[in-house]
């Protein structure tokens, strides 16, 4: 009996040993995911080509995640839309009719980004003006004409645009955060979001995406955000800043339409830049970008870029530093933590902030 149990109690703790070795030799195997880099297009959204690209474990999730950022984006769109109406919806467009005669009730997001555009106005920060819509109109009514009939192009009369300038006042926008309105003090008085609607929909379709689909690049024309690195052994992602001079169709041709590369992880770039959007009167061009000061064009850049976590930020940084000297532009920067930027002169010459050059792959 004895000898028995002895056999029992040697083959017992065999079997326990034979469980620790094969547990030790040959551990649980762990599933690798492996990602593929997928890449749409959509297309009039935000007047501009959207581009998303993304690593995903299969084109279905992909797809399904791009799906839902492009639904986000085109809600926004019509939300910031200053140009058409929506049936049930207090837009851009509805605000600047009604917002004069009474408090108008508006969509979160079009609350939130007036709100934000105030307190940097209360900060002082003044070269991008929201309320600048009155003057903005007159500039985009002129620009339409003449790109739709260049032999009648003209410049819009400066006695008109002064008049405008009387009604950019931001102090005149009051907001009810309780009951999330906006109402206009004076009846002259117009939105135009156009210098940040799309840095604050960049913003928001990250936000969506990092959560379901971290390693991406999405691209609003000139308003790039930057997730997580990409899954294919690089450390960065890789974005193009155009040469304001190239000749479209020839240099997207030739790649010559590059001026450099900017290598960036969870960052945003935007560029702000006289290619954009401009129409010719007697042989002079002139763009979109309004400096408040003169109500003419400004003249102080091609172009300038810029880099931070937050693409509204950068957005409405773009056009503020278009606006100024490059010393303004530079000591403005400076103050901001978080914050570099990369100006292109009038005559062609690049200067950057410190902190820039990190970024710019021909400085390395």
């Amino acid at each position: 009996m004895k000898s028995r149990n002895a056999v029992l109690l040697v083959l017992t703790v065999l079997a326990c040993v034979a469980i620790v070795l094969v547990n030790w030799v040959a551990p649980p195997i762990q599933k690798t995911i492996e990602y593929t880099k997928y890449s749409t297009v959509r297309l009039n959204v935000f007047d501009t080509e959207i581009t998303l690209i993304g690593f995903a474990e299969s084109e279905e999730a992909f797809a399904k995640n791009a799906e839902q950022a492009f639904e986000l984006l085109e809600n926004l769109d019509r939300i910031f839309d200053a140009y058409n109406a929506y049936d049930g919806l207090n837009n851009l467009y509805y605000l600047n009719r009604r917002a004069a005669q009474e408090p108008v009730p508006v969509p979160r997001e079009l609350f939130e980004l007036i709100s934000w555009c105030k307190q940097k106005w209360d900060e002082n920060l003044r070269s991008t003006n929201i309320a600048m819509g009155a003057v903005l109109s007159i500039w985009h009514d002129y620009r339409t004409a003449g790109i739709a009939s260049p032999d009648e192009a003209a410049l819009p009369p400066m006695e008109t645009l002064q008049a405008a300038e009387a009604h950019t006042d931001f102090q005149n926008v009051v907001l009810d955060a309780n009951k999330q309105t906006v109402f206009y003090s004076d009846p002259e008085l117009q939105l135009d979001i156009g210098a940040v609607a799309k840095g604050y929909a960049a913003d928001a379709a990250s936000a969506l995406l990092s959560k379901s689909m971290p390693s991406f690049l999405l691209s609003l024309g000139g308003n790039v955000y930057a997730g997580e690195k990409p899954l294919d052994g690089r450390s960065a992602w890789a974005v193009g800043v155009q040469d304001p001079r190239a000749k479209a169709l020839e240099a997207s041709i030739s790649g010559s339409d590059i001026l450099d590369i900017i290598d960036v992880t969870g960052l945003s770039v935007v560029t702000s830049g006289d290619y954009w959007r401009y129409y010719t009167v007697d042989g002079v061009r002139y763009h979109h970008i309004i400096d408040p000061k003169t109500l003419m064009p400004s003249t102080q850049m091609q172009s300038v870029t810029v880099v931070c976590q937050s693409s509204i930020l950068a957005d409405f940084l773009s056009t503020a530093l278009f606006v100024n000297s490059y010393e303004d532009g530079l000591a403005l920067v400076n103050s901001l933590p978080g914050v570099e930027a990369m100006w292109v002169l009038p005559d062609g010459k690049i200067e950057y902030s410190a902190g820039m050059t990190k970024f710019v792959r021909s400085l390395q």
